[in-house]
């Protein structure tokens, strides 16, 4: 049995991977899997660079940004939420974008694919993120966001379920605007599963054994939903009710098989450049290995 661990950027990632774990499907593989949290992309991303995590999940835009610049891990595969799937959330006292001049915007961290999205929006909406209002990287306070709004620490936040569906059932907000929109995420690849370049050359049954029991996982969890949002609600002390909203506004956006987007990461590169974060050609096929990945396997034509 092989000990592992694996990285994700914010307290409500990997939640499937959680469950499989509980289940046995990483044991099944030879595997001793353990979440490791790290909060913020720019910071995962050093560490898949080093190879302090071998393996784990972290955003487009960071995960694009730190390979431009020379980071050491390659994209292996796609986490569930493969499309964009942020939310930009404001207090109940923040009547439109006008409102926000001077608020206070709470992100993961900076350069994270929170940060990176709350200055698209703004920039859209006439507001100079840099001037009118102030980005939060919230690092280890992430988890606290909800609670945040509602002590007015914070006057918005680009966050994602559950924690959408948590502040609003405690009454904390109220969505702003869903950042799934055409004009600010054009079916871009977002969340995805990396590894570190040395891992990918000496160790791949490592990768292809992860994939495997992620991919288990997240079956697992969609052909099981009462015992997943059970499992979540005990998870993050919330009501059942919150995390069934939490699934159902997702649930037509979920991707079960690890596979990677390459137009829509194509996208998510685009993207990126268009934000200033890097310059260089960076292309889709260069930052990829998707060899772990069944050949057979075909992407529905509605999730195409």
């Amino acid at each position: 049995m092989r000990s592992i661990e694996y990285g994700i950027p914010t307290d409500k990632c990997g939640v499937e991977l959680r469950l499989g774990i509980e289940k046995g499907f990483f044991r099944d593989e030879g595997l001793e899997l353990a979440i490791r949290l790290v909060f913020g992309g720019p910071e995962i991303a050093a560490m898949y660079s080093s190879g302090e995590l071998k393996i784990g999940e972290i955003g487009t835009p960071p995960a694009t940004t730190a390979i431009a610049r020379g980071a050491r891990f390659k994209i292996v595969g796609s986490s569930m939420r493969r499309r964009a799937l942020q939310y930009f959330v404001a207090a109940h006292k923040i009547g439109g974008w006008t409102d926000l001049h001077g608020a206070s915007i709470g992100v993961l961290s900076a350069g994270s694919c929170s940060s990176w999205f709350a200055r698209l929006v703004l920039q859209q909406y006439g507001l100079n993120p840099d001037e009118n209002a102030r980005i939060v990287g919230l690092g280890p306070r992430y988890p606290d966001v909800v609670e945040l709004i509602q002590r007015d620490e914070l006057q918005g936040a680009v966050i994602s379920e559950p924690n959408v569906s948590i502040g609003e059932e405690r009454g904390a907000f109220r969505v702003l605007k869903a950042l799934t929109e055409p004009k600010f995420c054009p079916r871009t690849q977002w969340m995805v599963i990396v590894a570190n370049c040395n891992v990918i050359e000496r160790d791949p049954e490592l990768v292809g054994a992860v994939l495997r029991a992620c991919r288990r996982s997240y079956h697992h969890a969609a052909e099981n939903p009462d015992e997943f949002a059970n499992f979540c609600a005990r998870l993050f002390g919330t009501s059942v009710r919150a995390i069934r909203r939490a699934i159902d506004r997702e649930r037509h956006d979920m991707h079960y098989d690890c596979e990677v987007d390459l137009a829509g990461l194509g996208l998510a590169i685009d993207l990126q450049r268009r934000l200033g974060a890097f310059s260089s050609g960076l292309r889709a096929t260069d930052i990829v290995d998707l060899s772990y990945l069944p050949i057979a396997k075909a992407v529905a034509p509605a999730q195409a």
